[in-house]
């Protein structure tokens, strides 16, 4: 009797697959069942997160993010979603979620110590880097023109803002700093001649000290960092479609009519936000 190896192969592999369980992901489970999705809250985070005093709604693009995610998941279960905010702070969020005190957290970049603690989806938008000149500087505004030795720049110690300009301007002097409010004071004493930042900084800082910078800018050509979600480790089935999700969101302009909502609610200026600045 002979045997066909080939369609034997074929049927084993095929019934393995039928057999085999769908992705396990308690996340998905969880919010499937219960029929409510958790999402973190960072108290006045200027811009992101806030509790609105006078409704006592949060308001923000994470928490905006959060209600569109709870939509589309809700859609694709076939159940509305009711939405929870759990406050946390950028100290304890990779904690709340590992605890699944938190279900998403829809923005954070995605740093070496986070991809370990977590499932770091994205990105799900962009944040452009921009640059806010002191009153009395002359500097360019290009990356050729503030890779100079005369321009000096002034950043945040540590984060992914010092990382590009250092890497986009290295021959420019940089000064290394632990908070904003210290890069405004470096500003206006002369001391640097330009802040370096993303966008929504420049956004908010231009608001709060517009009597020490000149103007906000965005070296040409325009270079941007990803934020992604942050989900428990073993979200398998989350992870893809909220990888899908914020992919679709992101061309069709969705994301981006997310945030320039958010910026006309707080009363920003989004003009100083050029076309080419996409979020």
């Amino acid at each position: 009797m002979r045997l066909n190896f080939g369609v034997i192969l074929v049927t084993t592999g095929a019934a393995f697959a039928l057999a085999s369980p769908a992705l396990a992901d308690p996340v998905w489970d969880r919010i499937e069942s219960s029929g409510t999705i958790v999402c973190g809250a960072i108290p006045s985070d200027p811009i992101g997160s806030w509790m609105d005093r006078d409704t006592g709604q949060w308001e923000g693009y994470e928490i905006d993010l959060c209600r569109a995610i709870a939509a589309d998941l809700g859609e694709e279960m076939g159940k509305e979603l009711k939405v929870e905010f759990h406050e946390t702070s950028w100290r304890t969020i990779v904690l709340d979620l590992q605890s699944q005190k938190i279900d998403i957290w829809p923005g954070m970049s995605a740093t070496e110590e986070r991809e370990k603690a977590l499932s770091m989806v994205g990105p799900i938008y962009d944040l452009a880097f921009c640059a806010m000149d002191g009153k009395n500087a002359q500097v360019g505004k290009t990356w050729e023109e503030l890779n100079s030795p005369d321009v000096r720049i002034a950043t945040v110690t540590g984060t992914s803002v010092e990382d590009a300009f250092k890497e986009m301007a290295p021959k420019a002097q940089h000064i290394s700093l632990t908070e904003y409010s210290e890069i405004t004071l470096a500003v206006q004493s002369g001391r640097a001649d330009i802040m370096g930042a993303d966008v929504l900084r420049c956004l908010n800082v231009m608001e709060s000290a517009s009597n020490v910078f000149n103007s906000v800018f965005f070296p040409a050509p325009v270079k941007s960092m990803g934020s992604s979600a942050g989900l428990l480790k073993s979200a398998d089935r989350l992870t893809p479609w909220l990888a899908e999700w914020g992919k679709t969101h992101r061309e069709d302009g969705t994301i981006q009519e997310i945030f320039m909502n958010v910026l006309e609610k707080v009363g920003y200026d989004s003009d100083m936000v050029p076309p080419e600045v996409q979020f």
